[in-house]
């Protein structure tokens, strides 16, 4: 698999108000494709100042796909979630000669649970979505795996840097198996918008955004869209649950750079205060 730059427009707009003013038929549904357990000591850090007495156990959350619908230019995924692999195995039919150890012994391994028709292919040809192209938060298994039963002529992206986590032939699980092209976003050149700082305007009409927040990740990236029916922020995994909104915390386990993710998360928890019209969608949680 190779990776390209991927090709957007500049923008020049210098106040969300002015993007906010000018609202686009774009919609955004969110598909439940499983379950994974957090713990809550991770979803939000027990050690920043605002955290409290924190409880040490374990949360069922959703692993979500989102799809963007966009009235001229058709349908996108932000992540894909699990595929149907997940249904009878907590563990996606991982692969590679230290698969069973790393499952025996919980290092790196994660498990789910998946109802019948809760995998992302269920719900593209449940809703007739005509699917384009894929942008990804980051490249985490829970937010990639549902790609092994997507078609593969579209295009998918995620943010520069980030890293593909498929560590052949130990332990892995082929999820971007067929994707010929990876294309990366470059937040380098971009525009600071304010308050969140380097952004682009994807589709160059002002409908949905890219927001470099790294620290989940080192490419992780959060999304914007501007709907017609109200903008709509979805956080991806730099803030996991509605508890991180409500304490200003954000996630410490599971991430990469806790203290580079907690300045991506208070750009994210400013800009909601700055503009409360926003909606909120976290990574592992709906509103």
């Amino acid at each position: 698999m190779k990776r390209e730059a991927f090709n957007f427009k500049k923008h020049y707009f210098k106040e969300w108000n002015e993007v906010f003013d000018n609202p686009q038929q774009i919609t955004v549904k969110s598909f439940i494709t499983g379950q994974v357990l957090l713990n809550k000591r991770g979803a939000l850090n027990p050690d920043h100042p605002k955290a409290g007495a924190i409880n040490n156990e374990l949360l069922e959350v959703p692993v979500l796909a989102h799809w963007i619908h966009h009235e001229k230019l058709g349908d996108y995924l932000i992540d894909t979630g699990l595929d149907s692999s997940y249904h009878n195995d907590p563990h996606g039919n991982m692969k590679g000669i230290l698969a069973k150890l790393f499952i025996k012994t919980n290092l790196f391994v994660d498990e789910y649970k998946q109802a019948k028709n809760q995998n992302i292919s269920y719900h593209i040809k449940k809703n007739r979505i005509k699917l384009n192209g894929v942008f990804f938060t980051h490249l985490h298994s829970d937010h990639i795996a549902g790609t092994r039963e997507l078609p593969k002529n579209i295009t998918y992206v995620t943010g520069k840097e980030e890293k593909y986590h498929d560590h052949k032939p130990f332990f892995y699980g082929d999820y971007l198996k067929g994707v010929k092209t990876l294309y990366e976003i470059d937040f380098e050149d971009t525009v600071d918008m304010p308050v969140l700082g380097k952004c682009i305007d994807i589709f160059g009409d002002e409908s949905f955004w890219a927001i470099s927040t790294p620290g989940h990740t080192k490419g992780h990236i959060s999304f914007l869209v501007n709907s017609i029916e109200g903008p709509i922020l979805l956080t991806g995994d730099v803030c996991f649950i509605k508890s991180s909104f409500k304490n200003g915390v954000a996630p410490s386990s599971y991430t990469e750079d806790v203290r580079v993710n907690q300045k991506s998360f208070d750009k994210i928890f400013e800009f909601k205060m700055v503009y409360p019209k926003i909606k909120v969608i976290c990574g592992h949680e709906i509103s």
